[in-house]
């Protein structure tokens, strides 16, 4: 039996929520726009955001008038979104701790329901579309997100080729292989046919945006304190996880050169109606 993915726990994303907050939050608003645009969220509409994180879509949802319930199984991002919701002086969230597979809402709620980046992890999808579905009202839009196949962004398919490399060197042939498994989702043909098992006219946008850093170094860094698979090896090698980082660094040095960077991450954006 495939073991489920510990990306599928709230552990890992516990200890990023933080730096996952204070850092990445701008990036991973560029797509929640998109996704509210092609949703059509209006004033006064009750949505849903399942795998809510920090709340790049909940806040922005909430400033253009909507009335937002938000989950989250990581109870340190639910945190996070409940400190920026009070710094922000926002009303219209309600934060909540809960599965994703089972939503802790009545059928027909809401006009529309989004998971950015959140969805692609749960251990059950299928249970997942399928409660999101439940939720929406008759004629209500789903909108979810994932990433596309790791080699898309050569940067992060040769850090993470060089972490594998390494730590096989490090720990030995039985080493755990980051990045080797295929994520879910990473194609339009893999979304239509799990989307559209739930939803009907499903449409998937391909959607990249460009992010610069200082150098390769900054973008590593970065990469260590909010990812969360990094965030687990650093805690779990300890003084090892030195090696690794060097070995990183140097792939994205390879990749990306020295000086300033940018690297462009690309989305799926899927969307479906109930």
């Amino acid at each position: 039996m495939t073991q489920p993915s510990p990306l599928a726990t709230p552990m890992p994303w516990n200890l990023v929520a933080p730096a996952y907050t204070d850092e990445l939050v701008p990036m991973f608003e560029t797509w929640a726009r998109d996704a509210l645009a092609f949703a059509e969220v209006t004033p006064g509409a009750r949505v849903v955001d399942v795998a809510c994180g920090p709340g790049s879509l909940s806040v922005l949802a909430a400033q253009r008038g909507a009335r937002v319930d938000a989950l989250d199984f990581s109870p340190a991002m639910i945190e996070q979104l409940e400190r920026r919701v009070t710094t922000l002086g926002l009303t219209g969230i309600t934060p909540r701790v809960g599965d994703g597979q089972a939503l802790p809402y009545e059928t027909g709620t809401f006009a529309a329901g989004f998971s950015m980046f959140g969805l692609m992890f749960f251990p059950d999808r299928a249970k997942g579309f399928a409660e999101l579905r439940r939720v929406l009202a008759p004629g209500g839009r789903a909108v979810i997100s994932s990433w596309t196949r790791l080699e898309d962004v050569p940067a992060m398919a040769a850090m993470f080729g060089a972490l594998r490399e390494t730590m096989r060197t490090v720990l030995g042939p039985d080493a755990p292989q980051p990045g080797a498994q295929e994520m879910p989702l990473v194609t339009e043909d893999l979304c239509r046919a799990e989307m559209g098992a739930a939803f009907d006219k499903v449409e998937v946008r391909r959607i990249g945006y460009p992010r610069r850093y200082a150098s390769a170094a900054a973008f590593w860094q970065q990469i260590e304190r909010t990812n969360a698979p990094t965030v687990m090896m650093k805690k779990s090698m300890g003084e090892k996880f030195a090696v690794l980082a060097d070995a990183a660094l140097a792939a994205l040095e390879r990749v990306l050169g020295s000086g300033e960077v940018e690297v462009t991450m690309t989305a799926l954006v899927s969307s479906g109606i109930a």
